[in-house]
């Protein structure tokens, strides 16, 4: 996610020194094939079949879903937990923004947003379960007998969601319905155990396993969808359209719905891209954008193995936020006179569909493993399509500007880049530490390495951790692996990482 209005400010002020000339043109227009999907087979990720109804008198949802599940571990599991990220946004003390923000957040007043799960069952017959954590922000599914390893496992909720009137990630605006970490999301179990870290009002608190999702969508006629995933049908009735939709091997499904989008549709590397702007503003020029990150991205990383991606402008007050083949954009950033803080943050949301979309981590735990890599995409977007120049300029200015700045105000902070989220204090720390420093950290491994070995570790870092979650060791294992140099002291600096 590009970060809140200091970031911003800071991408603004770098308008005023540099003159950009487009390098790339790809064409506009509509992909007049099926897309071959470049699907890659993960054996026994979490399947989610989920039923779900838009109600626009009361801004809810009415769902049910089925979710299997198997057990990857050498454990065996009494229990399944479920994320409720909605319950977050119950009461106005501890919805999930910065006090400074709140106003941004909800300018016609606080407004609150829940779900209600309404009954819970294992293989059809009635479940135990529990609400728990901080504001109930955990679902705890008591199984009837021990889930033992390999072992599968169908859990059926039927719940509600009632959407706040709110500018963040779940919400709706004058513009926009944005239906974002909504549904019950089963916690991921790994070496820790389940998981279980709240909705931090800092950062991108998700991890979250690869699942497969099939999902039938009714919303009133009016409204045109945005969506993770591929519109398989679409039935079109007097007053409501139904979609089915499918996705494969993503993290996270969300839909975006709105009255006012306007839609343009491009090509770039047989993959669909899609441009949704409010009344038609900026659109073509998102959509080139977007056009000009998949091509680059493509051929720095590896191929981005989905038929789609969606850029969609929201009510959304922070600036950009990224979920599987969808791209959340302020509105606001369309509305400038300025291009370049559309594109700096359409080009870092896109970017995250390789890090942290494709190739997963606890953003909870270790931020820095998605951030400051996609930080420092976005510096080699502009790079290759700029040039190396305009790449310097951009990380001077924004990038080691922003770092530079936050250590004259706060000389005595920590700023170790390895650091979880709840050791943050505010979102201009985490910034600048995560984005910037970390940012700072990738430019020092790239020159350490040198630009052959470096670019073969990000290839290599994506094709190993295709569709699974990764951890600081396990990036630099990968990146050690394709060096001349020992990296050890260099990630002892930097993030104090110890390899062991």
């Amino acid at each position: 996610m590009i970060k809140r209005k200091l970031r911003l400010l800071a991408i603004v002020m770098v308008v005023m020194t540099i003159t950009i000339g487009i390098q790339y043109g790809w064409d506009l227009h509509v992909a007049q094939q099926v897309i071959k999907y470049d699907k890659e087979i993960v054996l026994d990720k979490p399947d989610y079949k989920i039923n779900v109804e838009f109600i626009e008198e009361t801004m809810s949802l009415n769902a049910t879903q089925k979710v299997t599940y198997t057990n990857n571990s050498t454990d065996t599991l009494n229990n399944i937990y479920f994320h409720l990220y909605p319950n977050a946004f119950r009461t106005e003390d501890k919805a999930p923004f910065e006090k400074s923000e709140m106003d941004r957040a909800y300018p016609k007043g606080f407004d609150p947003g829940y779900i209600k799960i309404n009954e819970v069952k294992e293989s059809k017959k009635e479940a135990e379960y529990k609400l728990i954590g901080d504001e109930l922000t955990l679902l705890r599914v008591s199984l009837a007998s021990p889930l033992k390893p390999k072992g599968k496992v169908e859990i059926y909720i039927d719940f509600n969601v009632k959407l706040p009137y709110s500018m963040g990630r779940m919400g709706y605006g004058e513009n926009t319905v944005n239906i974002a970490n909504w549904f019950p999301i089963v916690s991921v179990y790994d070496n820790s155990g389940w998981n279980l870290d709240p909705y931090y009002p800092i950062g991108d608190p998700f991890y979250s396993d690869a699942s497969e999702f099939d999902v039938t969508a009714i919303f009133p006629k009016e409204y045109i969808l945005a969506t993770t995933g591929n519109v398989i049908r679409k039935h079109e009735r007097s007053k409501k359209n139904t979609y089915q939709v499918k996705a494969d091997n993503v993290r996270n499904f969300v839909m975006i719905i709105s009255k006012d989008f306007d839609v343009k549709v491009g090509n770039a590397d047989n993959i669909e891209v899609k441009s949704f702007s409010i009344d038609g503003i900026k659109g073509d020029l998102a959509l080139q954008y977007g056009l000009d990150s998949i091509v680059i991205f493509n051929e720095l990383f590896g191929k981005y193995p989905y038929q789609q991606i969606s850029i969609v402008a929201t009510d959304f007050f922070i600036g950009g936020m990224e979920y599987p083949n969808l791209v959340m954009i302020g509105k606001h950033l369309y509305e400038r006179e300025e291009d370049f803080p559309l594109e700096y943050v359409v080009a870092h949301e896109i970017a995250h569909q390789w890090w942290y979309g494709i190739v997963g981590n606890n953003e909870a735990k270790e931020p820095w493993l998605d951030e400051a890599l996609t930080e420092y995409s976005t510096l080699l977007y502009f790079e290759q399509k700029y040039g190396a120049h305009i790449k310097e300029q951009v990380y001077e200015k924004i990038i080691k500007n922003q770092y530079e700045n936050y250590k004259d105000l706060y000389k005595d902070t920590h700023v170790d880049i390895l650091r979880g989220l709840e050791d943050f204090k505010s979102s201009y720390e985490y910034s600048s530490i995560v984005y910037s420093r970390g940012a700072m950290f990738i430019d020092e491994l790239r020159q350490t390495m040198g630009e052959e070995n470096f670019k073969k570790g990000l290839k290599e870092y994506y094709n190993s951790f295709r569709f699974k979650n990764t951890t600081t060791a396990d990036f630099y294992k990968t990146f050690q692996k394709e060096s001349d140099v020992d990296l050890s002291q260099l990630f002892k600096q930097w993030l104090n990482y110890t390899h062991e």
